[in-house]
């Protein structure tokens, strides 16, 4: 359960690796993973968290974003570059897997509560939101797609993630099967 400190400023730390209502800084919430906006949304909805911790931790994700914003407008010939890479890759991979069962795949992703591009991949169902969005292929942290494979049952993916040195990266299989209601589910995951 997220706990909020009586301070102004947002501390936020997990009671099962923090002791409750002690101060964690920004850097020690990068380094711990968090619940992506739609499983925090889930806890929210199930009454895991208040309404103050809830809009704390939502507060955090979108000021990763608006970092990730600030960082493009400082650099736009690396954003460029990097938009561009990955429109390509995206283009290629739903030119031949299709577009619905890449975003499908990266739904089931995303509910890995210890992989972390899971931060990027929570709204891959959301189809206004361009593919190329959910590809990193230079910027840190990385998310390349290496390889996919999808018989009629089982869906196996190879992504790159983490560091973005090809020798520094972490590369990770991941077998995902349909579940009886017919979604994709993760069902092993093997480093490589």
């Amino acid at each position: 359960m997220w706990r909020r400190n009586a301070d102004d400023d947002v501390k936020l730390a997990w009671s099962e690796t923090c002791v409750p209502g002690a101060r964690v800084d920004a850097g020690a919430l990068s380094r711990r993973l968090l619940p992506n906006p739609a499983q925090l949304f889930r806890l929210y909805e199930a009454g895991r968290l208040t309404r103050a911790q809830w809009q704390a931790a939502m507060a955090w994700h979108a000021s990763q974003i608006l970092e990730e914003v600030a960082e493009a407008r400082r650099h736009p010939v690396g954003a460029l570059i990097e938009d561009r890479l990955a429109r390509r890759s995206a283009k290629r991979l739903a030119r031949v897997h299709g577009e619905a069962e890449l975003r499908e795949v990266f739904e089931a992703l995303a509910e890995v509560s210890d992989f972390p591009p899971a931060q990027r991949l929570w709204n891959a169902g959301h189809r206004d939101v361009p593919l190329r969005c959910f590809l990193r292929m230079r910027t840190e942290p990385v998310f390349r797609v290496l390889r996919f494979e999808r018989n009629r049952e089982t869906v196996t993916i190879i992504v790159e993630h983490g560091r973005a040195a090809k020798k520094e990266a972490m590369r990770e299989e991941f077998l995902l099967v349909r579940d009886r209601w017919a979604r994709l589910v993760v069902k092993a995951r093997t480093r490589i």
